[in-house]
């Protein structure tokens, strides 16, 4: 009886770190381009080195957003197990009795192939098991319930809801009505959006990621975004008084 699982080291925090590190190495060599201010250097540089920032930081909460949701959905595939004995196809979530699974082979009604996801649905009362396609020996398994079931896997296709976009489609356009206005007002009320939609995500990830080892990479990436951000916006102000 073979067990399968996801293997324990996650493959999303060196793509992280790479694009962490990178995007700090950048901000960090233009806020101390922009504090020297070298000779030379008058607005029209300095404009495009803002937007240059705001493009990092958007970049960086993206990126962020989506390696912070990997990781958070990596640590709660860890606590799946799957395995097939006595003509069952069994899902165990974190070894309780109660968050067991069974669907025997034979009323195996459906196999869904999604990019990351493998579906088998069936059983009396009607049930779904999703497995993982990062679980060791995945191709291993697939195979076999493909045999067991006499199946053919279909490609199952998902679709983005548009309210998902919706937390990056505001932070652009507090970003755009931040540097593109030139009322004062409007400025102030963009750049504390900005940054309260900043502070929203990284307590949002920080949820998601408070248990596992790469938490306290990403808050402190998204903190010291969050502090350039902030820089920016009292730069943008003294720009406009």
């Amino acid at each position: 009886m073979t067990v399968y699982e996801v293997p324990a080291t996650s493959p999303y925090q060196w793509a992280f770190r790479i694009l962490a590190w990178g995007a700090i190495g950048i901000l960090m060599g233009i806020l101390i381009f922009s504090f020297y201010e070298p000779d030379g250097i008058n607005d029209s540089t300095n404009h495009p080195l803002g937007w240059l920032a705001v493009a990092i930081v958007l970049a960086a909460i993206v990126g962020t957003t989506i390696f912070g949701v990997k990781e958070g959905s990596w640590k709660l595939m860890r606590k799946l197990r799957f395995e097939v004995s006595d003509g069952k196809i069994i899902e165990m979530r974190g070894g309780a009795p109660s968050q067991i699974i069974e669907i025997p082979l034979n009323q195996i009604e459906s196999l869904g192939d999604h990019r990351r996801w493998f579906f088998v649905i069936g059983g009396i009362p009607r049930k779904r098991i999703a497995i993982p396609k990062e679980v060791c020996d995945f191709e291993v398994l697939k195979k076999e319930l493909v045999v067991a079931s006499a199946r053919t896997p279909v490609k199952v296709q998902t679709k983005i809801h548009p309210l998902s976009l919706l937390p990056f489609l505001l932070m652009f356009l507090t970003c755009l009505f931040f540097y593109t206005s030139q009322v004062r007002a409007v400025i102030v009320a963009a750049g504390v959006s900005a940054l309260a939609l900043q502070a929203v995500g990284t307590y949002s990830l920080w949820k998601i990621l408070r248990q596992t080892t790469a938490s306290k990479m990403v808050i402190a990436a998204c903190v010291l975004t969050w502090l350039i951000l902030a820089w920016l916006v009292y730069q943008r102000l003294s720009a406009a008084s």
